[in-house]
């Protein structure tokens, strides 16, 4: 298959979803989704080892469609989930943002039975749904190998928690998509993103920043 061809049939299911499929909250848009779905797709036409993580879920508009490429694809890596279920955390001084009021304690509240049963009326098949602080998570809380990230945390410390949990299982060749690093609201993820970055650049292949989302290749 030329690449050309790839990249069409890959584009075609991907606005294929996007059509069929209704977004379920606002807290990400169709053009975000198809950066975040297409990098997937990337990763997983490359045969990049490892399952899918997303941390910071909330109602799982993002993680239902992430389900679906991996159905449409018949893939049998698994999808895990992460989220407090119980809103965002308290802010640091490294979130101070004089246009970011709004994204307070508590805010953005689900629970993770919400979840599971947004899963069950979509008829996707249950992933792995992990109730946590992102500070609580580690190694041992991750899948074996990671081939794909989708960091949603907000927050400077959130988003240091994810890498910091997720790090040390990273497949080689693999992708994380970081939500918000080109938000003005939330200026926390772009720091806590630039700060991993520069302290491991020999395994960063390559960064980019495409709608409101930052992409890292890893090598």
């Amino acid at each position: 298959m030329t690449d050309y061809l790839a990249w069409y049939i890959m584009s075609r299911m991907i606005e294929t979803l996007l059509k069929r499929y209704p977004l379920i909250s606002d807290q990400v848009d169709k053009a975000e989704l198809r950066v975040i779905l297409r990098e997937l797709e990337s990763v997983l036409e490359n045969a990049i080892d490892g399952d899918v993580a997303e941390l910071g879920c909330y109602k799982g508009t993002t993680s239902l469609f992430l389900a679906r490429i991996l159905e449409t694809r018949n893939e049998s890596r698994k999808l895990y989930l992460y989220d407090s279920f119980a809103g965002l955390p308290l802010k640091s001084a490294k979130d101070n943002s004089t246009v970011g009021d709004q994204f307070v304690a508590g805010e953005l509240y689900t629970t993770k039975a919400d979840l599971v049963r947004t899963f069950t009326k979509n008829h996707l098949p249950q992933p792995t749904i992990k109730k946590a602080w992102f500070s609580d998570l580690d190694k041992t809380d991750m899948p074996e190998r990671i081939c794909f990230a989708f960091f949603d945390g907000d927050f400077y410390e959130s988003i240091r928690d994810s890498f910091r949990a997720c790090q040390n299982v990273f497949s080689s060749g693999a992708t994380i998509v970081i939500d918000d690093y080109d938000s003005e609201a939330l200026p926390g993820a772009a720091r806590a993103t630039d700060e991993w970055i520069k302290q491991h650049q020999t395994m960063v292949k390559s960064f980019r920043t495409e709608q409101s989302l930052g992409i890292i290749k890893l090598v």
